[in-house]
Parts: structure tokens; sequence; C-alpha cells
């Protein structure tokens, strides 16, 4: 299920967002392939400053967030590969921007309730790192680990992104 590279690196039993007696894990590696099904895909797109490496975020309800896609529900959910070409799309201007998972968020619900929608035992919300030097179309903010810390460290896919770019 989990190439070599992948690693459980977080993990949050009792998860607010989730039925109860299920756990979030956080997996992270080098090019991460154990993420289906997808549920959501987030991009990372990261670039080298005079203050360190930095990661791209948007404006989103809740505040700062990666990008992110939705992918459907049911018989409708796109694939993740799928997802990511249509994110990059949109966040970077190019479906075929090269691309490696780095990590994903893994739900692992025994047994689902009526609020929640996505498959069982498991669904993923995969996190892809943009490999060149694309540059976002949209506005956003530019982060570094240090400097994002206090306001972004809740977020579901902040070990992944901390992992990343602490290499």
């Amino acid at each position: 299920m989990n190439d070599s590279s992948e690693q459980l690196i977080a993990e949050a039993r009792g998860a607010a967002w989730l039925p109860v007696g299920s756990t979030a894990q956080v997996w992270a590696g080098d090019d991460c392939s154990g993420f289906v099904p997808a549920v959501i895909v987030r991009l990372l797109l990261t670039r080298r400053s005079p203050e360190g490496e930095q990661f791209f975020t948007i404006a989103a309800p809740k505040g700062d967030d990666l990008p992110t896609l939705f992918l459907g529900h049911s018989d409708q959910r796109r694939s993740g590969e799928d997802g990511v070409q249509e994110l990059a799309a949109q966040i970077v201007g190019d479906a075929q921007a090269p691309v490696q998972c780095v990590g994903f968020v893994r739900n692992v619900v025994p047994t689902a309730d009526e609020t929640y929608p996505h498959p069982v035992p498991h669904a993923n919300v995969p996190v892809f790192r943009v490999t060149n030097s694309a540059t976002p179309v949209v506005e956003g903010t530019w982060y570094t680990v240090e400097a994002a810390r206090d306001a972004l460290h809740q977020r579901h896919w902040w070990p992944i992104v901390e992992h990343a770019l602490e290499k």
C-alpha cells in the first residue's frame, strides 16, 4: 500500500471532523503513492527567497490555506491525478506542471455516520508539490515555515509542509 519512503509522522485519534472511533493519520515521503482513494487534493508551491524556502497559500473562509480542490462525491469523484492537474491549471496556469505527492492525510473511519460523505475505511487528502519553478497566476501569500507556524500549525496538512520544507 505504501512505498518505502512513506512514513507515518502524526496521528489524531478522535479527530473532531471524523465519526466517533476514527483516526486521522498524516503520512509524508518523497514521492508518496498510497493516497487512493483521494477525496480532496492540495497543492504545495514553493520558492527560495532571502528569508529561506517559502510556500504559497490562498485566502479561504477559515484563513490562509494551501490551494485545494474537492474531488466530488461517490461515483462523480475525479481521481487524485485528474484533480491535481485541474488544480495546477487553476493555480500556476499549467495542468501539466510536474508534481510529486509529498504526503497525505488519511481518514481512517471504521464505520461512517450520516455526516461523513467519504469512502470507508480510508479516504485520503494528498498534498502534491510542484517540482519546477512555476509561479502562481492567482493572488496569495508566501510564508516560511517559521513565519507561518503560529497561524497555520493547526491545519491538517501542516506536518506535511513542515516535513517537506525542513528536509
